[in-house]
This record gives C-alpha cells, sequence and structure tokens, in this order.
C-alpha cells in the first residue's frame, strides 16, 4: 500500500546533546541569564536554549528594572507598529495606531477589545514614561523616541519586532527592520 512512512527520529545536534548533559537546575540558570521562562521540562528547557537568543537590548533593559512589553501583547503591538509604519520623527494618530497595531498580529488580543476592562490602547501611558521614555508625542501624533541611540523607542521596538518573528507572531515578512 502506498502510505505515509513516519520519518524516523532525527539525531539530536551537538548543541542539544551537550545540553542534555545538563542538570535541569543548570538548564534553568542558563534560561534565567537569557530572560526565558524558567519553568516547564527539561526538554522546554532545551527547546528554549536551542532557539535564537532574545535581543542583547530587551534582557539589559530588563535586568535594570525598565519596561520591556512582552511578546505577544498590546504594548508591543504598538511600538512594532510605529517601527513598521513611521520613519524616524513621524508620528501616527492613535486612530491610525490601533488599526496597524492589530494588523501586526503581535498582540494575542484585539487592540479595541471592548469587553472587561482592557482594551489595547491601555498601556500607552506606561510607554510614554520611564527614562528614556519609549514613545512621544509630536503635534497629536504618537512617535518613537530616538534619543539615546542604542536604547531610544525605535530601537527597543526594533528588538520586539525580532523577538515577535523569532516567536512567531509578527506576520510582516520582514524580520530585518
Amino acid at each position: 500500500r502506498g502510505g505515509v512512512r513516519a520519518a524516523a527520529p532525527s539525531e539530536p545536534s551537538e548543541q542539544e546533546a551537550e545540553l542534555q548533559k545538563l542538570s535541569a537546575a543548570e538548564l534553568k540558570r542558563r534560561c534565567k541569564e537569557r530572560d526565558e521562562n524558567v519553568g516547564g521540562t527539561k526538554s522546554d528547557l532545551i527547546a528554549r536554549l536551542l532557539k535564537r537568543r532574545k535581543p542583547e537590548l530587551l534582557i539589559v533593559r530588563k535586568r535594570n528594572g525598565m519596561n520591556v512589553p512582552k511578546v505577544p501583547s498590546c504594548n508591543a503591538a504598538l511600538l512594532v507598529a510605529l517601527l513598521l509604519n513611521t520613519r524616524p520623527g513621524e508620528g501616527k494618530t492613535k486612530e491610525e495606531l490601533m488599526i496597524l497595531a492589530d494588523a501586526t498580529g503581535v498582540s494575542k488580543e484585539p487592540m479595541d477589545k471592548k469587553t472587561g476592562f482592557y482594551d489595547g490602547w491601555a498601556g500607552m501611558s506606561e510607554l510614554k514614561k520611564g527614562d528614556p521614555a519609549l514613545v512621544c508625542m509630536k503635534k497629536k501624533l504618537y512617535c518613537l523616541t530616538t534619543q539615546p541611540q542604542g536604547s531610544a523607542g525605535r530601537d527597543v521596538a526594533r528588538a520586539l519586532h525580532q523577538l515577535a518573528h523569532r516567536e512567531g507572531y509578527c506576520g510582516c515578512g520582514n524580520s530585518t527592520l
């Protein structure tokens, strides 16, 4: 009979084989160092360690107690939408930004969710404060901050965009921005 043959289990990569030799405690330590979830089975931990590392900017910001929107989240979607749809110094209205953020796929929740107590815009106040703030207002438009270079809103948005692609959330087709 013509049927589909089950694929033979693949041999673990050299890196995976080395990780399998480590204790769960050591795997958790390595996950924590990379700002990855430390819960789950040993296989879960190894899978996280085999993924491409999160952008260093996000790891450093979190270690320093600074705002780092989670992926997926509405805040991450707002930042990614601004990154993908504006040039430095340009901005979008709230209405434009909500539509663009929803289209990114970077949030599990619809941006205009009206049930319950939360909608996607609720976190914007968090993005507008901090040192440095990630978003600023210019002539009633929301813009990504551009200074200080290396930790401004555009830099964080770029790192979140890369992470969203790594995790399979962003559907823009361009993970290099």
